[in-house]
């Protein structure tokens, strides 16, 4: 993939303008749109930046992609926990594509209430066992195990499990978003902190 479009294609997974970016990388909104659209060669520092505020590494930017076919096994999948109302996904996708495909399991009679997720992209969702409600806007739409629904993913969204049984469901989404989200999500080290000689044990 050409360096532009990559960067475009980061900027839209994370919801962000040509502005919203200028400002996290410190560039200015022209001279993103000129890298966008091909039109300049960003040096290694512009890069740094750009990777920082895109939350991926400068390696990823320049590389190329690899278009030999990439094969998952089954007990190869990256595995996530993820708590809410899904208690484990696995990834089917390679890593780092414009398209992502994950299963998910469900467990029974666990809700999604007010946790819905919306994203830049399509998405569709293929129930593979037990019956799920996929709430979509205002729409509240039953699944049945072989049924799938394919929507916008700008459109606050969720699926949950309200049976009796546990269900699985297939998710594909374009450009890929859970992933880049749960990097996001991923709690930071706390910084060492100097020991100090007047209290211990002070939690920070």
């Amino acid at each position: 993939m050409q360096l532009g479009r990559k960067i475009r294609d980061l900027r839209l997974r994370h919801g962000l303008t040509v502005q919203q970016l200028a400002e996290a990388s410190g560039l200015s909104k022209g001279f993103i749109s000129q890298i966008e659209n091909g039109h300049t060669s960003p040096s290694l520092a512009t890069l740094q930046d750009l990777a920082q505020a895109l939350l991926c590494s400068v390696a990823y930017l320049v590389v190329e992609e690899n278009p030999t076919p990439h094969v998952t096994r089954k007990h190869e999948r990256r595995k996530a926990a993820v708590g809410g109302n899904t208690s484990r996904v696995e990834f089917v996708s390679a890593e780092k594509r414009n398209l992502e495909v994950l299963v998910a399991e469900l467990p029974a009679g666990l809700k999604a209430g007010d946790k819905r997720h919306y994203h830049h992209g399509e998405e569709c969702v293929l129930c593979l066992e037990g019956r799920v409600t996929l709430k979509y806007g205002e729409q509240h739409l039953v699944l049945d195990a072989g049924d799938a629904c394919h929507y916008d993913g700008r459109v606050p969204h969720a699926v949950e499990n309200a049976g009796v049984t546990t269900a699985r469901v297939l998710i594909a989404m374009t450009p890929a978003a859970f992933e880049p989200l749960m990097r996001v999500r991923e709690p930071k080290p706390a910084p060492p902190t100097a020991p100090t000689l007047i209290k211990a044990g002070v939690g920070t």
